[in-house]
């Protein structure tokens, strides 16, 4: 091979490598923004929490009103449920339409960094109310993923 030809080779045998590296980030983005949809979803459940309680069993409104209760203590202020509640479930559906690309790859981006900040915020919550941290831990390991595959 003459040293052209060899450069020639080299290169395409590195764009197909790129190339595949390139499919397999995409494919780990659409594999954990499928993974997240349950948990978006949850912002429907939210906005019942907040608009209308009492259609939901007793034990998970007591749960929602501890969870609240917490992040009052935390700012120093009592937030009404239908305005903390509120507030999630708007947050979680917009942020679950926005990582499916329905707004655009800018605000997947701001999306998927905000997930980041709730799940660290999920985890705090874990903490202070004593609950298993794996879940929420979990799930902020999979954004943090999902955001560095994102930006490659």
């Amino acid at each position: 091979l003459k040293p052209c030809g060899l450069r020639a080779a080299f290169s395409l045998s590195n764009r197909r490598r790129a190339s595949s590296v390139l499919c397999a980030m995409r494919a780990l983005v659409t594999g954990i923004t499928w993974l997240w949809t349950p948990i978006g979803l949850m912002g429907f459940l939210h906005l019942l929490i907040a608009f209308k309680p009492d259609v939901l069993p007793e034990k998970i409104r007591e749960k929602f009103e501890k969870n609240r209760k917490n992040w009052c203590g935390v700012v120093g202020m009592d937030i009404s449920s239908n305005v903390f509640w509120g507030f999630f479930g708007t947050c979680k559906i917009s942020g679950l339409l926005a990582i499916h690309g329905l707004m655009g790859p800018a605000l997947d981006m701001v999306a998927n960094f905000c997930w980041i900040l709730m799940m660290v915020g999920a985890v705090y919550t874990h903490v202070m109310l004593k609950e298993p941290i794996g879940p929420p831990a979990a799930c902020l390991g999979l954004m943090v993923v999902r955001l560095i595959a994102l930006a490659l």
